[in-house]
């Protein structure tokens, strides 16, 4: 992602705490390496460090991070290992991790829809491609009945978070699109028959003189 999304504590709590939103959020201390040129200044550098990271696959963490919270660097001076010119210090955060997994269902928004597939928008963050079934016609899929904007809920068919962006396939969890579907039809306002009276016409035709 070239652009950080921001996200505040309370929004991050409430997806935390959503066990349908493959988002987790663990306390973790983690050994950053700092070039030596970045040593003027440590705390704007973690910070840098922990941005970049930021949207990427972390193999420690076991996922993307989508944000952190509360880094504090541990100590006070920092290590050299091995005679290399990085600088190690052991910083500890709250990280809010997304760990997707094959099978698990998940609500975005549509925000952009084709003919032959659906994006979707997950967290304000990850894009989520939903293809047409191969063996179903464009006017039979479910899909086809979506509008841009509208919440839809999926499951993980395919994933590879391993990329330079995060790769998601899903398919539409056509259950709930009926069920919402039906209930929106039971809103909708019965529009009660016009009373128009009956007009009797004189079809005879006028007497010519």
């Amino acid at each position: 992602m070239s652009k950080i999304i921001k996200f505040d504590l309370r929004e991050l709590k409430q997806l935390a705490n959503d066990k349908n939103s493959c988002l987790v959020v663990k306390k973790i201390t983690q050994n950053l390496a700092l070039q030596p040129w970045c040593l003027g200044n440590i705390k704007e550098s973690i910070t840098n460090l922990l941005d970049y990271k930021v949207g990427k696959f972390d193999k420690e963490l076991n996922g993307v991070l989508v944000s952190y919270k509360n880094p504090c660097i541990l100590q006070n001076v920092g290590t050299i290992r091995n005679d290399n010119a990085d600088i190690h210090f052991q910083v500890q955060a709250d990280y809010f991790i997304f760990q997707p997994y094959i099978g698990a269902k998940l609500t975005g928004l549509v925000n952009k829809k084709c003919s032959t597939h659906l994006s979707v928008l997950v967290h304000r963050v990850f894009n989520v491609v939903i293809p047409q079934p191969t063996e179903e016609p464009g006017d039979k899929w479910i899909g086809s009945s979506v509008k841009e904007g509208q919440e839809v809920t999926f499951r993980i068919a395919a994933l590879d978070l391993y990329g330079a962006l995060p790769y998601i396939r899903g398919e539409l969890d056509e259950r709930s699109l009926k069920l919402e579907n039906y209930e929106i039809d039971d809103d909708i306002e019965v529009s009660q028959p016009l009373s128009v009276p009956y007009v009797i016409f004189d079809k005879t035709k006028p007497s010519v003189k």
